[in-house]
């Protein structure tokens, strides 16, 4: 039997990882987003999670990792609530409809919980090199979903106005620069209220065929 087979307690090695992975990635979130990441040890993590370093060095080498993997699950998550967003489109699309629909499930996807925001937009901004060329692949990686969901969104022949790196990073950095705002607020507004005001920018980078 491979290790992966075995159990413990009536669950898989793989299972149990999965869930303390889980659980300093959960705890991450947290106290990241509600103290900073600069202000959090990997000891502050291991406490939130309930689990020790022993047990943190199993699925991390530094408490950059940690912070990189949440943030790329917060990613992820995003990305699939815009997929099944764009699943739901009709044959015939309004761009001001569509880019609504498609923003309101991003936004509302980051978020659902402001620490989950936080982390997204603040914490992993100027954390070291290796984290910015991270979040400029990830830039990147948006741009092309972009790219792909033009027709979609706006129908067959759609383009992206002017240089398309370009043009994809003035959209993310409006979404990035207004959720930031919008953590700072108080009381904060509805995201609906951020999506009104990303939609104009968003469908303006549209050129319809």
């Amino acid at each position: 039997m491979t290790i992966e087979g075995r159990q413990y307690g009536g669950r898989a090695v793989t299972e149990r990882k999965a869930e303390r992975r889980q659980r300093f990635l959960d705890a991450a979130i947290q106290i990241f987003g509600e103290h900073g990441y600069a202000n959090c040890s990997l000891a502050d993590v291991c406490a939130a999670a309930g689990l020790s370093k022993r047990q943190f060095y199993e699925e991390f080498a530094t408490r950059e990792d940690v912070l990189v993997a949440a943030y790329d699950q917060i990613q992820d998550e995003a990305a699939a609530a815009l997929a099944n967003a764009l699943a739901e489109l009709g044959p015939d699309p309004d761009p001001i409809d569509t880019v609504t629909l498609v923003l309101s499930a991003f936004l509302s996807s980051v978020g659902s919980d402001p620490n989950r925001a936080k982390v997204a937009f603040v914490e992993v901004v100027g954390v070291s090199q290796a984290m910015e060329e991270h979040r400029r692949a990830r830039r990147h990686a948006w741009i092309d979903v972009i790219r792909k969901a033009l027709e979609p969104l706006a129908g067959p022949g759609a383009r992206i106005r002017g240089n398309p790196e370009m043009a994809g990073s003035a959209l993310i950095g409006a979404v990035n620069g207004l959720a930031h705002e919008w953590l700072l607020s108080n009381p904060r507004p509805p995201v609906s209220d951020l999506v009104d005001m990303l939609v104009p920018v968003a469908v303006s980078l549209i050129i319809q065929a």
